[in-house]
């Protein structure tokens, strides 16, 4: 298997859980699949979480977005990863939220994410860069408590 096969399917794995978790509003599946500090960014603000309960805001947040919109899947692609060193990957996906009948809830968006590796076979997502330009609120449920950037 190539080097970025591998990595490919690190972060497909990622994807799967994490998407999983949010759907089932599952905080530990969610959490287990995040090192710290983890930084998120979005067009206008970032935030650095510094442990689980910071996680847990930002996790109630979006699932509680999630649910307001009926959103009931994620449909996630990786169009991109591959290792920038033996223990980091560097990932590009594309969301797109599906609401019931298969309906598409708004453009999909990408979001690039930086995976590490912190044992053997544990991979983390260590942050991730949001390109949301169509949607304030979904920003916010991400960064509520971010520092305003610009």
């Amino acid at each position: 298997m190539s080097q970025d096969c591998a990595a490919e399917e690190i972060a497909d794995e990622l994807l799967f859980k994490t998407g999983k978790a949010l759907i089932a509003a599952d905080f530990d599946g969610f959490s287990a699949c995040f090192g710290f500090p983890h930084i998120i960014e979005t067009e206008k603000a970032h935030r650095v979480l510094k442990g689980n309960d910071d996680l847990r805001t930002v996790f109630d947040d979006v699932v509680r977005y999630y649910v307001n919109k009926g959103v009931v899947d994620l449909a996630r692609t990786v169009v991109e990863a591959g290792f920038l060193n033996a223990d980091t990957i560097g990932s590009t996906h594309v969301t797109r939220l599906m609401q019931a009948k298969g309906i598409v809830l708004r453009k999909p968006f990408p979001v690039y994410s930086i995976i590490r590796r912190h044992g053997h076979l544990d991979w983390r997502i260590m942050s991730s860069v949001y390109a949301i330009l169509d949607c304030a609120e979904h920003n916010a449920a991400l960064v509520s408590e971010g520092v305003k950037s610009g």
